[in-house]
This record gives structure tokens, C-alpha cells and sequence, in this order.
């Protein structure tokens, strides 16, 4: 939290403490080393920064809990007088030795709990990154999208903003929640069995002389940081198991809609089922995906290659995945949207006749439906929503109610 609130004051942070070298800084910001003691006392917080009687972090400036930096000064002091900080000998100095954390000790023991204000706040501070480059390259490449099947500038914006704003949900809600579930005991005990696969599938990679070099190259270019073969085979574990995690949480998030719906009787259960079957695929492909591209990027230009390369990764490997799996699926599982589709052909066929429309008349009937949006989705779903609780009958009554004024008016111009 210390480090993210520095961030986002537009300094430069620097998380050297992931390499876990001994007695090194956690942190350095805008070029000064710090070292991070959460203890719970500001005697236990200070201590902790001594070993054998000297103070262990030298040129390193110690950050203590909020609620705990006056008694920290005092007790940096009291260390100073007694000899105990090398080459530091005036007591006025433990001021400036000693950093404020942003956060208190009570806040700091919430934030890594789940379930609590402090500690969803502090996840939301922390996706905020993710979340604000998902809104950007949703909205680009759905406006370019847009734009290419011929829609207008003003219908690709809306249609564009529409995704920037679902995506920055769907970023934002995952996020948050692997980070709550690795927070609780059931989640720990979901990352230590899936670290346990990861670290095997990494290892069989780094068997080889190629796989090892492109794995610490990948490493290397992701995380800013030069590693040697085993920190980089710790890095790939960790962020393979996220990943994981993130990809199944992800896929729940996404369902979240489609159930309620099916609860709503707007959807069934089938459909409910085949759409997270997509959705799995998805990003299970884009994951892949990711690390495949990452790894050819490396290979081709570390640091920009890796960024591009993860990039497009993800993107292509996640529509490949999700179209494929529809695909399939289609074969086996009928959309609710093609069950309504059948009685809406019918019941439109039924009104061309009766109303003795010509096929000019109703192509132009069909234009004007489209584009007054009538066959969206919220259409199908509340259509289906009748046809399961009213049955057929009902059903074809409703699409006439919904189709009646259309061809009427139609009808009623001809004869003007």
C-alpha cells in the first residue's frame, strides 16, 4: 500500500525487495532506499530494523506504521545515543531516518485480510492500472471494429464507450476478487495446489538450455529486473499461478449476468452453461496465448517485444478460443436466440401474408426493424422468458404484439 500510494503521487517506485536479497531495501523511491517494518508495537517495528546490536539496513531509511512514527523517532534516537547506528552519532537525525508510513498498523493487518473496506479499497487502488489500459484497448479495437462493418462515426463511438466501460467492469471486478479469494484460506489453499502444477510445468520448460534462457529472458523483460534461471523460474511460477487463478475467477465474473438471467427465467440453463463453457475458452486461450507470444516477442526483442508480442498473444488467442468454442459447442447446444428465431420467422412470414405484403414491402418492414434495434438482445431474452413461461402459443401472440405495429403502419402508408 505504501508503495502504491507513492505511485500514484507520480513517483518513481522501484520493487528491488521481490529479489529477497538479504538486508536489502524493500522499496526505492525517487532514488532513496527504504526498508519496511510492520510490527505491532513501534518497539517491536524498530527493533525488528536491529540485529546483534546494530542497526541492519545501512543507508536505508526505515518506514514504521502511521500510528507509530512518533515513538519510532524517539526510539531510533534512544539507538543512536546508544551507539548502535554506524556511522550516525547525533540523535536529531533518527527524524530523518525514520518515514511515515501512508497507513497504521490496524489498517495494514486489514488490508491483507479478506472481506473488509480497507482491504477492497486498496485492490481497487491497485487494478486501477489494469483497469484504465483494458477501457483503452477495448475502445480502440471496437471502434476500429465498428468502423470497418460500416457503422457510423457516432454508432461506432457509442457501441465503443459501451465495451471500454464493460471491459473496465470485468477488469476491475476480477481483479478485486482473486485478490479477496487469495486473501482467504480456501483461496490460499486454490494457489498452493495450482503453484504446485505451475512450478512443475515451468520446470519441464526450463529442462532444456533454450526453454531455461527463455524463460529468465521473459522474466527479465516483464518484470524490468535482470534474474538468474532459478528467480526467473520463481517469477513464471508466481505469475502463471495468478494467472490461473485470475482466469478462473474471470470466468466466473463473466457468468455472474448470464446466471442471473437464467434465474430470471430470461435465459436456460443450457445456454447459461454453454456461454461460460465459451467464456472459459476464451480466456483460457488468451492466457496461453499471452505467455506464447511473450516468449516469441523476447525472442525476437526483449522489453518491447515481450509487451507487443503478450499483447497480441492474448487478444488473438482469446478470439480464437472463443470463436472455436462456439463453434463446437454450436453443434451440440442450440442457442436460445435460434429457438426464438424459428417463431420469429414464422410469425413475420404469417404477417407479410396477411397484411399482402410484396418483397419490396417487406424488405423495407425488416430495414426499418433493425434499425429502430428491435432484435437486440434484450428482445430474445424477453422472449424466451415468455416461451418458457407461457409456452408456444403465448409466445406467438407476443412477437405479434411486438411485429403488429410495424407492418400496420406500413400498410397504413401505402393506403394514404
Amino acid at each position: 500500500m505504501n508503495a502504491l500510494c507513492d505511485a500514484h503521487k507520480w513517483k518513481k517506485v522501484d520493487k528491488v525487495g521481490l529479489n529477497n536479497e538479504l538486508n536489502g531495501a524493500d522499496r526505492i523511491v525517487n532514488g532513496v532506499a527504504i526498508q519496511t517494518k510492520y510490527c505491532r508495537t513501534a518497539s517491536h517495528s524498530v527493533n525488528a530494523a536491529f540485529k546483534d546490536g546494530a542497526y541492519r539496513y545501512t543507508g536505508q531509511k526505515l518506514e514504521v506504521p502511521r500510528d507509530q512514527y512518533k515513538e519510532a523517532v524517539r526510539l531510533m534516537g534512544d539507538k543512536i545515543r546508544e551507539g548502535k547506528v554506524p556511522g550516525v552519532t547525533d540523535p536529531a537525525k533518527a527524524k530523518g531516518m525514520v518515514i511515515k508510513g501512508k497507513v497504521t498498523y490496524a489498517q495494514a493487518v486489514r488490508i491483507a485480510k479478506a472481506g473488509n473496506i480497507d482491504s477492497i479499497k486498496f485492490d481497487i487502488k491497485s487494478q486501477r492500472v489494469n483497469c484504465r489500459y483494458a477501457m483503452g484497448l477495448s475502445f480502440v479495437v471496437s471502434f476500429t471494429a465498428a468502423r470497418l462493418r460500416g457503422e457510423s462515426f457516432r454508432e461506432a463511438m457509442s457501441e465503443s464507450i459501451r465495451q471500454a466501460v464493460r471491459s473496465g467492469v470485468l477488469t476491475m471486478a476480477s481483479g478485486v476478487a482473486v485478490q479477496q479469494l487469495l486473501r482467504t484460506t480456501v483461496g490460499r489453499s486454490i494457489a498452493a495446489a495450482t503453484t504446485q502444477v505451475a512450478r512443475q510445468g515451468v520446470g519441464a520448460i526450463c529442462k532444456t538450455k533454450i526453454g531455461g534462457d527463455m524463460v529468465t529472458k521473459t522474466m527479465n523483460a516483464m518484470l524490468g529486473e535482470q534474474m538468474a534461471l532459478q528467480g526467473a523460474k520463481s517469477a513464471a511460477t508466481k505469475l502463471l499461478r495468478t494467472n490461473v487463478v485470475t482466469g478462473a475467477v474471470t470466468t466466473v465474473v463473466t457468468s455472474v449476468p448470464d446466471m442471473w438471467k437464467t434465474s430470471k427465467g430470461k435465459m436456460s440453463l443450457k445456454q447459461c452453461g454453454k456461454n461460460m463453457a465459451v467464456n472459459a475458452a476464451g480466456v483460457t486461450a488468451g492466457t496461453t496465448g499471452y505467455w506464447a507470444g511473450s516468449a516469441i516477442g523476447t525472442a525476437i526483442c526483449p522489453g518491447v517485444g515481450t509487451v507487443v508480442g503478450g499483447l497480441i498473444g492474448s487478444i488473438g488467442g482469446g478470439m480464437a478460443g472463443t470463436v472455436g468454442a462456439k463453434k463446437a459447442l454450436d453443434t451440440v447446444i442450440e442457442d436460445d436466440a435460434q429457438l426464438i428465431s424459428r417463431y420469429v420467422e414464422e410469425v413475420i412470414e404469417e404477417m407479410a401474408i396477411k397484411h399482402e405484403y410484396t418483397d419490396k414491402d417487406l424488405r423495407d418492414t425488416l430495414r426499418e426493424m433493425q434499425q429502430k434495434k428491435l432484435f437486440g438482445n434484450k428482445f430474445f431474452e424477453n422472449a424466451y422468458q415468455v416461451y418458457k413461461d407461457k409456452g408456444a402459443d403465448m409466445l406467438r401472440d407476443y412477437l405479434w404484439s411486438k411485429f403488429e405495429k410495424f407492418f400496420f403502419t406500413r400498410v397504413e402508408a401505402c393506403v394514404c
